[in-house]
């Protein structure tokens, strides 16, 4: 026993962080680009991640201590995806789903869809909070009404999906968008308030540009053909009423008493449940089947309609769920070894000189640490704001700058990660492939907007409070 050395655990080196980076990125981007699934991918990232934890002497009891903690933080996460699936099961058998893709296709205009898309999932994500819940309740009936035009799925998968993390971001109910503010000390409107000055000015242009390429696609005209079969065979299959919309209206509803997104999401379920029952006259047991296994019909129409309708349930959400969970230990063997903090420390603040800067080298770390963790939002959150405070503190800069460049990044990138979590829902939900990612461009504007305000000092405050670009020294 005397004999033996107990090993210190070490410091990584500049260069051992920024190799370990490097490598871990390398094996997520190869692997996928092989066609190996996700989670394996991100699994086999965790495993280089956990041998560059043992080649610094870190004890695995360290290592299980920061992934109980990084999981910990994701769990609210989790119940709310499980509920989204819940959820998307009901809407579907209770005729929701199906009565706002019927209503959708007799009155959505192509013309306007693809900026419809992006505003519809802002205003279901900023009264709900949840971006997931949005996606797949909002978005999936407009994946239905796209299918019937010659507007490409990409297009409009993007721009629902630029709209409900547009509304994930800003809404008061936001997970993220609480945390944002809650770690940097941020009163919470103060924060959003913060937030408008990059994200409505990238709201606006996106929208501009989503209606241009909505309208430069044969000016979005609709297949009347297939319009009306996949009309006719809802009709034939389920009890359409506008009635039954009253279930997505309430997800708004339930916002306006400002409770907190699991117990709206909980409410909805209920209701929709109650809906399901009276519209389609289905009994309990089917529901709650529905609700856990997903719905399942086999229509004369064949794979054209099957294949938007059969879809949802718990068991829908498996695949994410673990990928989830292999994400979060993933990121929970990344935050223990300490790279994260020496990237940050020993290379990228050395080149910190203003506050344009600061602002770059922040939302820089965001996206790395995003990218690391499979889009892991809250820990992006919170090693961030953790390691950048004391240099907006030393540089005179309002946290509430901080704040909002966390969710300019952190939030924001989620959904562009090729190997995330929020990418892999997105994909599941609505059945598509990665093709969506180069049309979110609300989310690629934002950060834009963000280096702006830095440079022209518009949109920001010193650690007082007052307008940097009212001030002489601006």
């Amino acid at each position: 026993m005397d004999n033996k050395k107990i090993r210190a655990r070490k410091s990584p080196a500049p260069w051992f962080a920024l190799v370990s980076f490097v490598v871990i990125i390398a094996v997520l981007v190869v692997l996928i680009n092989f066609g190996v699934d996700t989670t394996m991918s991100v699994f086999a990232a965790a495993i280089v991640s956990a041998v560059f934890a043992f080649i610094l002497n870190i004890s695995w009891g360290e290592v299980e201590k920061t992934l109980l903690r990084v999981v910990a933080d994701c769990i609210p996460t989790f119940l709310i995806v499980i509920m989204v699936g819940m959820l998307v099961g009901i809407w579907i058998a209770g005729g929701t789903v199906p009565s706002l893709m019927y209503y959708g296709m007799k009155f959505i205009s192509p013309k306007i869809l693809v900026p419809l898309a992006f505003v519809l999932c802002f205003l279901t994500s900023e009264f709900t909070g949840t971006s997931f819940g949005s996606v797949a309740t909002m978005g999936l009936a407009l994946v239905g009404v796209a299918t019937t035009t010659t507007i490409p799925l990409p297009l409009v998968i993007g721009a629902l999906v630029c709209g409900a993390w547009f509304g994930d971001k800003m809404s008061p109910m936001s997970d993220t968008t609480n945390l944002a503010s809650g770690v940097s000390r941020v009163p919470l409107y103060e924060h959003i308030g913060s937030m408008m000055y990059t994200t409505i000015p990238a709201a606006v242009v996106a929208l501009i540009a989503f209606t241009v390429a909505g309208l430069m696609y044969s000016g979005g005209v609709m297949d009347a053909s297939k319009a009306n079969l996949i009309c006719d065979t809802l009709q034939a299959n389920f009890n359409i009423n506008p009635v039954l919309i009253l279930p997505a209206i309430l997800v708004l509803l339930v916002s306006v008493f400002k409770l907190p997104a699991l117990m709206g999401m909980g409410i909805t379920v209920v209701v929709s449940t109650v809906f399901a029952m009276i519209g389609q006259g289905l009994s309990f047991v089917e529901l709650m089947n529905y609700a856990a296994n997903g719905f399942s019909i086999e229509t004369s129409a064949g794979s054209i309609v099957d294949k938007m309708l059969n879809r949802g349930g718990i068991t829908s959400m498996t695949g994410l769920l673990i990928t989830f969970m292999v994400a979060s230990v993933m990121g929970g063997i990344i935050t223990a070894t300490g790279i994260l903090d020496v990237l940050a420390k020993d290379v990228l603040l050395k080149f910190i000189k203003n506050k344009t800067i600061l602002v770059i080298v922040t939302l820089v770390y965001c996206y790395i640490v995003n990218f690391l963790t499979a889009g892991g939002q809250t820990v992006a959150i919170i090693v961030t704001q953790q390691t950048f405070e004391d240099a907006f503190d030393q540089m005179g800069i309002h946290r509430k700058v901080l704040s909002r460049t966390l969710e300019d990044a952190g939030t924001l990138s989620a959904p562009i990660v090729p190997w995330g979590v929020a990418t892999f829902f997105v994909m599941s939900t609505l059945g598509c492939g990665r093709e969506y990612i180069p049309y979110c461009w609300f989310i690629f504007i934002v950060p834009i907007f963000s280096i702006l305000c830095a440079v022209t000092g518009f949109g920001m405050w010193d650690k007082d409070g007052r307008k940097l670009w009212k001030s002489k020294n601006a």
